[in-house]
């Protein structure tokens, strides 16, 4: 076979091969990035979990924009609405400082009920008599500090990784006295554009440092089956509130990504079937060529599995290498997505199984396909 394996090769441009492969590796890694990226964008838009924050529209200066009870109860009572959550606010002052970062500032702090908090940590837990806060702080909050306030002021910028090493001076002031507490930032938040104290903390201190009566929440966060849907937007605007989906992608942006998604999916599908025919038409010239020298094999004796053998092994060798090549940059192209989304706060899994599947079936339609050309070429010569 080793002859055989020289006559099948001698008389081939090794750059046909090569631009072969690198075709077929190009299209397969551009067809499972869309399909992935296609099926992330699903997920996000039409996934179960959507969180969504809802106020009332300030129509004047000074007006009310709380929710009353019945309020509440009419969104909870919605078929397309899962889980009603409420904001607490302080009703006391606050103030927290950093002998490291050289700064005090007033601030508030708000809760929600614990399952509403995407920042999932065994640390945010807070029982009366700990002098320890810890806090969730929105993700924007610390690039408005970094890029906003501590560029005008001179100050150090902190690292997401960083910041939990920072220890904050609290103090609480309310009904005529006051009290100091250690404040530990425990993660950020996509979900909820605040700064977030557990519920446990928020009821021991309006408790006891109340200075003046709550009058209602005036945001909600809800957890809906689609915010998106012309249902969900007709019923926020027939009744006056307003939508911060925060990080969530809308309708028109989501349909045109979608779009752009498919052109790409699109392109890579022509660049696999055109590397399919590329290496089908290899193939043929390859047996083509060395045709006088396969029939004379023949003729001594060589079965026509023998030589396919051959033509086989050496298409699952340049095969081989194309899917190790896509592998090995669809996971480096991934990690780095994956990386960079996570610190926006979504989280997306590595490979869909939508990928795995039109992987497996692009490789049985490309291996069935060469094994029947190579078969039928050498049957004709036998002929």
């Amino acid at each position: 076979m080793k002859i055989l394996n020289k006559l099948l090769w001698q008389n081939n441009n090794i750059w046909q091969i090569v631009g072969a492969v690198i075709g077929s590796f190009m299209g397969l890694l551009l067809l499972l990035l869309s399909i992935q990226f296609y099926m992330d964008l699903k997920d996000l838009t039409e996934g179960e979990d959507q969180f969504v924050i809802i106020n009332k529209e300030v129509s004047s200066f000074g007006a009310k924009a709380k929710f009353t009870p019945e309020e509440i109860q009419n969104i909870e009572d919605q078929s397309f609405i899962n889980k009603v959550g409420q904001f607490s606010a302080s009703n006391y002052r606050v103030s927290a400082g950093s002998a490291m970062l050289n700064f005090r500032t007033d601030l508030f702090f708000e809760s929600v009920p614990d399952e509403f908090v995407d920042v999932k940590s065994d640390d945010f837990k807070w029982s009366e008599g700990d002098a320890v806060i810890p806090v969730v702080v929105a993700r924007d909050y610390l690039a408005l500090y970094n890029f906003g306030f501590a560029a005008s002021q001179g100050l150090p910028k902190i690292p997401f990784e960083s910041i939990q090493e920072v220890s904050l001076d609290v103090v609480i002031r309310g009904q005529g006295k006051s009290k100091n507490f250690k404040g530990r930032i425990v993660g950020f938040s996509d979900r909820i554009n605040s700064i977030i104290v557990p519920q446990s903390f928020m009821e021991y201190s309006n408790n006891n440092f109340q200075d003046y009566e709550p009058k209602g929440s005036s945001r909600l966060i809800v957890l809906a089956d689609n915010p998106f849907s012309d249902t969900f937007r007709s019923f926020m605007k027939d009744n006056g509130y307003e939508l911060s989906s925060g990080r969530l992608i809308g309708g028109e942006t989501a349909a045109l990504i979608r779009t752009l998604i498919s052109v790409v999916a699109v392109i890579g599908f022509l660049i696999v079937l055109l590397s399919v025919l590329v290496f089908v038409l290899n193939f043929q010239l390859m047996v083509s060529k060395s045709s006088a020298d396969i029939r004379l094999m023949l003729q001594l004796g060589y079965k026509q599995n023998q030589i396919g053998k051959v033509l086989k092994k050496h298409l699952l060798s340049l095969f081989g290498m194309v899917m190790l090549l896509t592998l090995l940059f669809y996971g480096i192209i991934r990690f780095f997505i994956i990386n960079f989304f996570t610190k926006q706060g979504m989280e997306f899994g590595f490979v869909h199984p939508t990928v795995i599947i039109a992987g497996l079936l692009f490789a049985g339609i490309f291996v069935f396909i060469n094994y029947k050309n190579i078969e039928r070429s050498i049957r004709n010569l036998s002929s």
